[in-house]
């Protein structure tokens, strides 16, 4: 059985009142400093927890291995992550617990706002040029249609300037995922990711729009109103390398009705998009080149109307991945990895029309 929609994945947190990823234009440059930034990441983990309440402790700590502003960056990052909780309970309760940066600092927990006021505060303390930004946030991928104007912001985030340009960051949504239990009440579960690490404005203009647009840092900006007609686009689609984030941006200015392919976050880390149609429309009786390039799935399909047509043929000892598809009739297409485990899950859709 396809799992089309893996839920614990797919549910980013919901974001209340008061966060691909390394902006690379070459998706072997992100892995590469992915891989650059394990020391580092390893020196945070392993903070020691009687000075995780002392900020000029913390900080020194994390200057131990931290030199350049992107690298302070990914230290506070990854502490905020690991070592703040998202206040759930608070949320349930509709009632908010101390949200400033000292009070987060104190509880380890916070909602969207605690987790960029910290960000704030410790980024000064470690001399970076670093804003909070409060707006508007798409926090999940299933939604068709959304409504902001006339509604309240919902969100805050982080911007950081790096080399001489502003890039986003969201530490709230590097934390973890929250989803409803059965009585309706949500639930925060840990579960690092980093996705929304030092994201291009044009990257996270799709998630995160910001209530002064004089901080949204792309050429031109958008209003609030095209914000909401704007196309949901995974993350992934941009980290993956299958769209260039501000061709896409323009695409959606140009052609608000546009629809891109539907990406699912699999957690593979080593997920590359070498070749695939880039619209969620494929036109019947046109050849299709899928192309991909991962290392920790065992087989990837094509289905049609949620039955297998194909299989992916394997190459480069079984880390990539290619596939040529052409259908005369109309079809949802599910392109479906199966994984180590043995499992089957969704991993982009698209419609063949």
């Amino acid at each position: 059985m396809i799992n089309h929609f893996k839920n614990y994945c797919l549910f980013l947190l919901l974001l209340f009142p008061l966060g691909v990823i390394f902006a690379q234009s070459n998706v072997s440059e992100r892995y590469a400093l992915i891989n650059a930034f394990e020391e580092i990441d390893e020196h945070v983990r392993d903070c020691p927890k009687e000075i995780k309440s002392h900020p000029d402790q913390l900080v020194s700590y994390l200057e131990d291995v931290a030199e350049t502003d992107l690298e302070k960056s990914r230290a506070l990052y990854v502490w905020l992550a690991e070592n703040i909780s998202y206040d759930a309970k608070s949320i349930n309760k509709n009632k908010y617990g101390d949200n400033t940066a000292k009070g987060v600092l104190k509880s380890k927990k916070a909602v969207c706002a605690g987790y960029a006021n910290l960000f704030e505060l410790l980024g000064k303390q470690m001399g970076l040029d670093i804003l909070t930004l409060g707006g508007y946030s798409k926090n999940t991928d299933d939604e068709q249609e959304w409504y902001f104007v006339d509604e309240e912001a919902d969100h805050a985030w982080n911007v950081i300037r790096i080399d001489g340009e502003w890039k986003v960051f969201d530490a709230t949504w590097a934390a973890g995922i929250a989803y409803d239990d059965k009585k309706g009440r949500m639930v925060f579960k840990k579960q690092y990711t980093d996705n929304w690490f030092n994201l291009s404005p044009y990257e996270a203009i799709f998630t995160h729009y910001p209530e002064d647009t004089s901080l949204m840092f792309t050429k031109s900006k958008i209003t609030l109103e095209e914000y909401e007609k704007f196309p949901n686009v995974s993350i992934i689609a941009f980290t993956s390398g299958l769209l260039d984030a501000e061709e896409s941006f323009q695409q959606s200015v140009n052609k608000p009705a546009i629809k891109y392919p539907v990406v699912y976050d699999m957690e593979l880390d080593d997920f590359e998009v070498l070749q695939s149609p880039k619209t969620w429309r494929m036109k019947r009786r046109k050849k299709h080149v899928f192309e991909f390039a991962v290392s920790n799935v065992i087989d990837i399909y094509l289905y049609e109307n949620d039955d297998l047509k194909d299989t992916f043929k394997k190459e480069n000892e079984g880390q990539k991945f290619t596939l040529e598809y052409m259908s005369k009739e109309k079809a949802k297409v599910d392109i479906v990895i199966k994984t180590l485990e043995g499992e089957l899950y969704t991993l982009m859709e698209y419609e063949n029309y």
